[in-house]
């Protein structure tokens, strides 16, 4: 009988919440294969650090979101460091998660992504016809870059909501912004729980995308780990 595999750097690899310097090292001395596993059973499941004072305001917030989004709690995680209570991106590595640290969420529903890509195509139109104008030198810079970086990231199946104006034009990225305000601000009024100044949200079409990009993300940083 053929035994399962697991890489070499990961035999040892126990701990449920390990930092980001952990999570970097064992990225980076087991290769690919480490960085899937990561990906999908560390990085995309189970209770983050941030929530760990009181697990149950995390589900109660998923299942909130959920309604509020019309998806299934399931299809709502939280990446970044409120996962393992510290950065494993290079420039923060080891960095700590606070109580007002910012929240990474990421949404799996090809319906979203659907609606977000039709909004960030629309509003993509506007932008170039002069329909929609920036305020400023900055925010026109930001959206220069925005119009040339997120097609990009629509090829992976996947895209950053905040990188489309709040602006009723584009009705579900709107509702998915007011919605993370709103998010912030019961999360100051719970007990245990984190106190975000913002909350943000990346949304993919399916799971093979989720594993695909943060295995590659976790690729990159860690080959910066020394």
């Amino acid at each position: 009988m053929t035994p399962f595999s697991v890489p070499p750097s990961m035999e040892t690899f126990t701990e449920t919440h390990p930092s980001g310097v952990d999570v970097l090292k064992t990225a980076h001395e087991g290769g690919q294969g480490a960085c899937e596993a990561l990906a999908r059973t560390w990085i995309t499941e189970g209770i983050p650090t941030a929530f760990a004072e009181c697990p149950a305001v995390y589900d109660s917030m998923r299942v909130w979101l959920a309604d509020e989004l019309s998806i299934h709690a399931k299809q709502i995680g939280l990446t970044g460091s409120a996962r393992f209570g510290s950065s494993f991106v290079p420039s923060r590595a080891g960095r700590p998660f606070g109580p007002c640290s910012d929240l990474d969420f990421f949404l799996v529903s090809e319906a979203l992504f659907t609606a977000y890509r039709a909004d960030f195509c629309s509003w993509r139109d506007d932008f170039r016809s002069g329909r929609v104008k920036a305020k400023n030198a900055i925010e026109q810079g930001y959206w220069e870059d925005n119009a040339k970086r997120v097609p990009k990231n629509i090829k992976r199946r996947f895209i950053d909501v905040k990188m489309i104006p709040a602006h009723p034009r584009y009705r579900t990225a709107q509702r998915t912004l007011d919605v993370m305000y709103v998010l912030t601000e019961k999360l100051k009024a719970t007990p245990h729980s984190p106190s975000p100044q913002e909350a943000s949200v990346r949304c993919y079409g399916n799971w093979e995308s989720v594993v695909r990009q943060v295995t590659m993300s976790l690729e990159h940083s860690s080959s910066t780990y020394a």
